[in-house]
């Protein structure tokens, strides 16, 4: 069964503006037949609490422009002039929170189930929330985003979703799916090296 581990560090109180991100690091694993676990894929993401901020009156643009690039970016695409989420992005629904998927390094092999597995990442908090990325992470194709839900926005490099509406996918996978994978330590040393290239530049700097 292919599993995720998901880790951040969090702030008990909101009282600084960091106090409203939390950088999640998200390992895909598997077991070989010994029980070990073994590193199947890496997912790096950012998720801001934009409920919170607005319910605390903070000022959503300073916390993702303080933050990278990256947030900056998401800011800028995803809001009006008066900083609230744009009507012709068409979400209708409530924004909780906001989840940037910037980095993905999976197996080749899991190319099988990587919808699957990008479906639990930016839904690990619940489905009130928008998932943002650039439309070139993690090298899925147009019509494997598009059976996610996720829209094109015009003139922008990012792609959005609101994980509150039904997909092509979650009408096929209503329960995610089931998989049985037989993870081999070369899964891993390969997941590592891919993962340490990829660690010579910022993702979140590139618009």
């Amino acid at each position: 069964m292919i599993r995720l581990s998901c880790s951040f560090d969090s702030s008990i109180g909101r009282f600084q503006l960091e106090d409203y991100v939390r950088e999640l690091e998200v390992a895909v694993f598997s077991c070989d037949g010994l029980g070990q676990q073994i590193i199947l894929g890496r997912i790096a993401a950012t998720q801001v609490l934009w409920a919170d901020a607005e319910i605390d009156g903070e000022p959503l643009f300073d916390i993702c422009d303080s933050d990278s690039q990256g947030l900056y970016e998401v800011y800028r695409t995803l809001t009006n002039k008066k900083g609230k989420i744009r009507a012709d992005l068409k979400t209708y629904e409530v924004v909780d929170h906001v989840i940037f998927v910037y980095r993905i390094v999976l197996h080749p092999d899991l190319a099988f189930c990587r919808q699957a597995i990008l479906e639990s990442v930016i839904t690990l908090f619940g489905h009130a929330s928008l998932a943002v990325m650039w439309k070139d992470t993690g090298d899925f194709s147009e019509a494997e985003l598009a059976e996610l839900g996720f829209c094109k926005i015009a003139g922008e490099e990012l792609i959005f979703r609101h994980s509150a509406f039904k997909t092509a996918f979650s009408e096929n996978h209503p329960r995610g799916l089931d998989v049985v994978f037989d993870a081999m330590p070369e899964h891993e040393a390969w997941v590592e090296e891919q993962w340490a290239k990829d660690e010579t530049t910022d993702p979140q700097q590139e618009c």
